[in-house]
């Protein structure tokens, strides 16, 4: 197997404890030829430290310290430019992979379909599932996402594998969003062609401060944010328009009304799954008392 120059990006701020898992994830992958780009966004706990030693350990690893604090974006794009990787993707630091995770990723890259621009994978669940229950859920799911299917819902995460070229075209993460930063992005990857899922499972997401993620998410911000995502990409359609409101469900269920819901479902009715998990969220929502 040809084996092309893969970068992992982590951007990190004051979660030293946590990155440990995270690069170890990435030290451990079955692919060797990595490049691991961390870049610290002016942490005030051990952070510095830690990275410094743990360099030492392996040649792969480039740090980055940032000056000022400025966000995940700008570290994002910092790592972005420094990279040298042919192939690129990402991983937050209180995440991790599973070990084979960059040689799927690889495997596939090399029997896609042409009009594929990047690739993604479910996020490993915490309970276990049986492998039919799995892939019927995989079969359930949107496995071939293009623009459209992005105002009804981020169903690409977080993460995804691509030419490294490919994200410097674009020209990264647009550091003015405060929020929606990855789905802006592959707003604009869609555009290139098509973002295909991976069957297997290979992130881990920290799920035991998801709650507070979303809570500290202050509500105004994210409809500024909406209106900003409106604004840039020239969105008029009245659909199109009501298909992002749903995006504010998991932020704040009382800024979503029927209608919003019956145009996800009635105008994106391939996503079986998605839709009846939707669906029933907003009746209990609705009929909660």
């Amino acid at each position: 197997m040809n084996q092309p120059l893969v970068s992992v990006y982590i951007p990190t701020y004051n979660r030293c404890e946590l990155l440990k898992r995270a690069i170890d994830s990435v030290r451990n992958q079955t692919y060797k030829n990595l490049e691991i780009i961390i870049v610290d966004d002016l942490s005030t706990d051990n952070t510095r430290n830690f990275l410094k030693e743990i360099q030492k350990e392996d040649s792969r690893i480039i740090l980055i310290f940032k000056d000022k604090n400025s966000g995940a974006c700008v570290s994002r794009n910092m790592a972005i430019n420094t990279a040298s990787g042919e192939y690129i993707t990402g991983l937050d630091d209180d995440d991790y992979f599973t070990s084979q995770r960059v040689e799927l990723f690889v495997k596939s890259w090399a029997i896609k379909p042409k009009d594929c621009v990047a690739l993604f994978t479910p996020n490993y669940s915490d309970t276990k599932k049986s492998k039919l229950h799995e892939y019927v859920s995989y079969l359930l799911s949107k496995r071939v996402i293009k623009t459209r299917d992005l105002y009804f819902a981020n169903y690409v995460g977080n993460q995804v594998f691509t030419k490294t070229e490919v994200f410097r075209k674009l020209g990264g993460f647009d550091e003015k969003f405060r929020a929606w930063q990855d789905l802006e992005l592959w707003f604009r990857l869609s555009s290139l062609g098509d973002i295909f899922k991976l069957r297997k499972a290979t992130y881990y997401v920290d799920r035991s401060h998801e709650l507070n993620r979303i809570s500290n998410q202050n509500i105004n911000k994210i409809i500024d944010t909406k209106k900003l995502f409106m604004e840039k990409h020239c969105i008029n359609d009245k659909v199109y328009k009501s298909a992002l409101n749903n995006h504010l469900f998991y932020y704040d269920k009382s800024k979503v009304d029927l209608k919003d819901v019956f145009v996800k479902l009635f105008f994106n009715i391939c996503d079986v799954k998605g839709n009846l998990v939707y669906l029933l969220s907003f009746l209990k929502y609705k009929f909660k008392g």
